[in-house]
């Protein structure tokens, strides 16, 4: 069923809230004086490849910090246009091209706060940064500053509420890469099993309540769901049929099944013609770094669901509240969500109005959706009764200002630049190409002088049907 959010149903909400004041927003039995939140990009703001202070005020957790009324609730907040610069569309004809919008980075507006901020999310943290990394890259010092991990910063506060949102890059890494490789873009699980709950008893230890976020698909965002594994015509991007039938991409081994994926990082290749049958003017094979197997597809979720498991065990185990993500994000994904008056917004790349131009990461609009989730699953866990966020000023008003929202009517397909991806991987902490392939060499022993070793096709749980690979071509 999809979530309905009315205007007037808004309108009315915010007649309550002015009418009822404190007694609209009792948070129950949580209490939301010390308020802290802890987590990876999504906690941080990261939007649009970067993070900036226009998106940050609209982060899930400054709207939870006001819809509860926290005090003093302190960010790390960074200037245009953001570090990284945000992605922006450059172009719109022939088509859309996502690159960076600039070349100079913004700057921390309040890097000498004398203690730990509220937000303590950081872009491209795992569960295991929350507990160990002190350092890393700017972005990271513009956080913790070298005052110690996340976890004992949060604790450093002595919080007596705080929501956890960790777990995404465990298994994102290998789905923006194309590749699955345990323990270097897969946590191992009894690692992340192991690191989630000392995150978790060491905030319930200092006395603070805990809400929880799952770990979303991350095989069903606009990054790899985007671009089908079919040839489309640039101009009408509908997909080309020969005597009825669909015509695959050309992959890694050879015609693509209609349950591989192809990322988002493929665009600027397919634009030169790499992946396209040659009877099609085409030429070439997609490299494995921009594409998914079905195989590998299934293994990333696998291992979200086994993090998942880890993740609401522990908040029974703790007293935590639950805010089911994954269901809610595929809920998002199969219906949309409508804001009323046949308005609906969907995880559609560019025109759906949910997610940023990076293609992972939300809007403001999609933001606000998320801290929506959580004040849900907080009211029914500590018998609160804290009012949603209006979407309202999202839909209609400024706070939707740094959306992706955009009227894709012209020819041509859209290409996300080289530029783009390589600041992305920088900023998220994802593997290089040359990494990756350094990492399966020390894997598998070499079957030959002058061939790559296969990789497999899961976290090697199922190493005796590994998949076989061709060497990575250059962009």
């Amino acid at each position: 069923m999809k979530r309905i959010v009315t205007p007037s149903a808004l309108f009315l909400s915010a007649l309550l809230l002015v009418a009822g004041g404190a007694a609209a927003q009792s948070a129950g039995s949580a209490d939301f004086s010390r308020y802290v939140a802890v987590g990876d990009s999504l906690t941080h703001g990261f939007a649009s490849g970067g993070v900036v202070g226009t998106v940050q005020v609209n982060s899930y957790p400054a709207l939870i910090a006001q819809q509860t009324g926290a005090p003093d609730f302190q960010q790390p907040l960074i200037s245009e246009p953001g570090i990284p610069p945000l992605l922006a569309l450059v172009s719109l004809v022939p088509g859309p091209v996502i690159s960076p919008r600039s070349a100079s980075p913004g700057a921390p507006t309040n890097l000498n706060l004398p203690r730990p901020y509220n937000n303590l999310g950081v872009s491209g943290f795992r569960v295991h940064d929350v507990v160990a990394t002190v350092t890393g890259n700017p972005l990271i010092d513009t956080v913790l500053r070298g005052q110690g991990t996340a976890l004992q910063q949060a604790a450093a506060l002595r919080p007596t509420f705080v929501t956890v949102f960790i777990g995404n890059n465990d298994v994102l890494a290998a789905a923006t890469s194309g590749r699955v490789i345990e323990g270097v873009t897969l946590t191992p699980l009894a690692q992340f099993q192991a690191d989630y709950r000392t995150i978790i008893s060491t905030l319930r230890g200092v006395g603070a309540n805990v809400a929880v976020g799952t770990v979303p698909g991350v095989t069903a965002i606009p990054f790899v769901t985007t671009i089908p594994p079919v040839v489309v015509d640039p101009v009408t991007r509908e997909p080309v049929r020969i005597n009825g039938q669909l015509v695959p991409l050309i992959g890694p081994n050879g015609p693509l099944s209609l349950a591989d994926r192809v990322l988002l990082t493929a665009s600027s290749l397919l634009a030169q013609g790499v992946g396209v049958p040659a009877a099609l003017g085409g030429h070439g094979n997609l490299p494995d770094d921009v594409v998914l197997s079905a195989a590998e597809v299934a293994a990333i979720e696998a291992r979200r669901a086994q993090y998942n498991a880890v993740i609401r065990q522990a908040a029974t185990d703790f007293g935590a509240a639950v805010a089911s993500i994954d269901e809610a994000f595929a809920n998002a994904a199969a219906n949309g969500i409508g804001v009323g008056g046949g308005i609906e917004y969907t995880t559609d790349f560019l025109t759906g109005g949910l997610f940023s131009y990076d293609g992972v990461h939300p809007t403001p609009l999609g933001y606000a959706v998320l801290a929506n989730f959580f004040i849900g699953a907080i009211n029914a866990r500590f018998n609160a009764s804290i009012p949603d966020v209006d979407l309202f000023p999202f839909v209609f008003g400024p706070d939707g200002s740094g959306g992706a929202t955009v009227p894709v009517t012209g020819s041509g397909s859209f290409v996300f630049t080289a530029a783009a991806e390589s600041s992305f991987r920088f900023w998220m902490r994802i593997p290089t190409k040359q990494q990756l392939d350094e990492a399966e060499r020390r894997r598998r022993p070499d079957p030959g002088v002058g061939s790559r070793p296969a990789a497999p096709g899961g976290p090697r749980v199922d190493p005796a049907a590994p998949r076989p690979r061709r060497p990575a071509r250059g962009r």
